[in-house]
């Protein structure tokens, strides 16, 4: 009887494809069967992908210089939005220096008679502070630029160095139409301008890149600190003021002249003044020397640190 019953056992096992193993009699002493085992199956296992870090020298202008359409785009729709729904439109792009230089000229040309280096006291303002109106609107744009686009950034991807580069460019449209009132201004009081005009564009880009290293600088801590852009308009009414805009530079006493050569401005305000009227102070060597300092100091840093925060934008504003 047990060995017909082993029989069958063995039969079933074959017909399950299994592996069978002779049953002892279930008796004295007799060890009961092991229950067969199902088939090793290894766990799956999560993979880990290890992607080297950036580098800190990374700097991001290969997809800036790749992306130069996009650019392009969003230079024009800076351009575009500046004046929008506004009734004078591009006209207060005049009416904002004139309307300063007949400030500037009453209160220190008339009542403090600041010396003008021999030149009308309007146009001797109005070629600084066109200069001046540049930088300063560049790094109030550019500061803001990250914020004011939060809503893109946390979208879709794209080289976030765009956003305060078009907003520094798109300030130029305003800068070419204020060197046509300038030259105006300059026929009415019988002054023209000589072949030192062909600077001009040299010291225009000077204003931009430095206008855009110090963009790199404030709209990536602007976007982590809403303090940044309390600072800047304070900062820049002081700052013009400490600029030879409405003075000439000779009018400052020898002992603070270090803190004009200090000043980038300085130089920019002096040579965009001097390629326009030959008869102005030319920037000295020693200024142009600091400026070039300061602009790699300032670009080489602002780069590679809106690099690192520009990993964490997106979460952050």
């Amino acid at each position: 009887m047990l060995t017909e019953l082993d029989q069958v056992r063995g039969d079933a096992d074959e017909s399950l494809g299994g592996k069978s193993q002779a049953v002892p009699a279930q008796g004295a002493g007799s060890v009961a069967p092991e229950p067969a085992r199902a088939p090793h199956v290894s766990p799956a296992h999560r993979v880990a992908r290890i992607v080297a870090a950036s580098p800190w020298y990374e700097t991001g202008l290969t997809e800036l210089v790749r992306a130069y359409e996009l650019l392009f785009v969003f230079t024009w729709r800076q351009i575009g939005v500046q004046y929008k729904q506004a009734f004078l439109g591009i006209g207060w792009a005049v009416l904002s220096p004139l309307l300063s230089t007949l400030v500037f000229t009453f209160v220190f040309g008339n009542l403090a008679a600041i010396p003008s280096e021999g030149l009308p006291y309007p146009v001797f303002v109005l070629s600084g502070l066109i200069t001046w109106q540049f930088f300063a609107r560049a790094i109030a744009s550019g500061s803001n630029s990250i914020l004011a686009n939060a809503h893109i950034i946390t979208k879709v991807y794209f080289p976030r160095m765009i956003l305060p580069l078009s907003a520094v460019l798109a300030g130029l449209v305003d800068y070419a139409v204020n060197v046509v009132v300038l030259l105006l201004l300059m026929l009415f009081y019988g002054r023209t301008a000589s072949l030192e005009l062909l600077w001009l564009p040299v010291f225009l880009a000077l204003a931009t890149m430095i206008g855009f290293a110090f963009s790199l600088w404030l709209s990536a801590l602007n976007a982590l600190y809403r303090d940044i852009g309390f600072v800047i308009p304070i900062v820049l009414q002081a700052w013009m003021f400490l600029t030879p805009v409405i003075y000439p530079a000779g009018l400052v006493p020898a002992g603070w002249t270090w803190l004009l050569h200090f000043n980038p401005m300085t130089p920019l305000v002096q040579g965009a003044r001097w390629a326009v009227l030959p008869d102005a102070t030319p920037p000295d060597l020693f200024g142009l020397a600091m400026l070039a300092g300061e602009f790699v100091l300032l670009f080489l840093s602002g780069i590679v640190t809106f690099h690192k925060i520009d990993a964490i934008l997106a979460d952050r504003i």
